[in-house]
């Protein structure tokens, strides 16, 4: 994928997928602490041993059930999946919260089955909970950074920032998860710290009114407003030359040559810039491709080069959701569909729910 961007594109083009750097953020911390490690075999063994019985999976329902539970809102043991994303954080929030009625059953049942999975100590689940609360960070920042309706680039960098954050501001109380606060910094440090330095990331981020200058180094400014001045002279000369082809002077508005005289002597470049940045901050739910296409008049360059940033996407999420998708729509025994077919169905399972009524 490297080689393939940088062949199509150029070097200094390509974007890592910030949601499976995130996971190999987690994986590597995860696999770091031994300790850890055998806690999660003790609680997959019991999650596997729940799922594989029946009977003691009733036996967990009905614990719930007499408490007075609904039956939609009973809860259920997940298993993790190495290949899926948050699953070990799954995993141990499913179990915390019915460890106590899993620790009943488990005793109950001892009395008559042999090689039954041993429960957790108070310590080790104590360790449990630190470590959900450490994830519950990066669920948010991979869930974030997986939508396909809205920007993502820009996120990537203050995802980054603000993980830094809670892993040094975060309490934990067990050795592990003390342990484990430290390794996750570290890997944070060692895997995303340089996805800072990627230009087309910190431009996305400066071209954000969510963000601009805000989680970026100051050498990063400096070097993003550099190259942003050079794009934005670059496509002005590119449109007065544009201009002065498809433009007859005698044949113009008065009004029109005023304006392509102004273009001419008036350094536009440095004013949109200067406009941008004098204008406050939106918040994180703001859509900054409704920001560029309101200012795209005052701003006209900054705007079609803000847009070409904004609208890559910052996780190779989407696609997967279309690999995915194709297997539902497409079946195996349909042999002879041709591609357009193919195309079109998957296009239509990706519209909106509010085209078919």
């Amino acid at each position: 994928m490297k080689a393939a961007s940088r062949y199509f594109l150029g070097n200094g083009k390509h974007i890592p997928c910030f949601a499976h750097t995130i996971h190999l953020v987690v994986d590597d911390s995860v696999k770091e602490i031994a300790s850890f490690c055998s806690i999660l075999d003790k609680v997959k063994k019991i999650v596997m041993h729940f799922k594989h019985s029946p009977a003691l999976m009733d036996e967990l329902q009905k614990a719930q059930a007499d408490e007075g539970i609904p039956e939609g809102c009973i809860k259920t043991l997940q298993q993790s999946v190495d290949t899926r994303w948050n699953s070990c954080l799954e995993m141990l929030v499913s179990f915390l919260s019915l460890a106590n009625k899993v620790a009943i059953i488990l005793i109950k049942r001892s009395e008559k089955v042999k090689g039954l999975p041993e429960m957790l100590s108070t310590d080790e689940l104590s360790t449990c909970k630190d470590f959900c609360s450490l994830l519950n960070p990066f669920k948010d920042a991979t869930e974030k950074i997986s939508g396909e309706k809205y920007v993502t680039v820009s996120m990537v960098i203050p995802l980054i920032s603000l993980l830094l954050k809670k892993m040094q501001i975060a309490k934990v109380e067990s050795a592990d998860g003390i342990l484990a606060q430290d390794s996750l910094h570290k890997q944070l440090e060692k895997r995303c710290k340089p996805l800072e330095l990627n230009k087309v990331l910190v431009k996305s981020s400066f071209l954000d009114p969510r963000f601009k200058k805000m989680y970026i180094s100051p050498i990063g400014v400096q070097e993003a407003t550099k190259d942003i001045l050079q794009e934005l002279i670059t496509f002005t000369e590119e449109k007065l030359i544009s201009d002065d082809e498809n433009s007859d002077d005698q044949g113009d508005s008065l009004e029109k040559a005023h304006n392509r005289s102004i273009v001419k002597v008036d350094g536009s470049e440095n004013r949109e810039l200067k406009m941008y940045l004098s204008l406050p901050q939106t918040s994180w739910e703001s859509n900054p491709i409704m920001f560029w296409s309101s200012y795209k008049a005052a701003m006209p360059g900054l705007s079609k080069l803000a847009l070409r940033y904004l609208t890559t996407p910052g996780s190779s999420v989407p696609s997967e959701r279309l690999a995915s998708a194709i297997k539902c729509v497409v079946c195996d025994s349909r042999s002879r569909m041709t591609d357009t077919h193919k195309t079109e169905r998957v296009f239509l399972k990706s519209l909106n729910s509010k085209y078919w009524s």
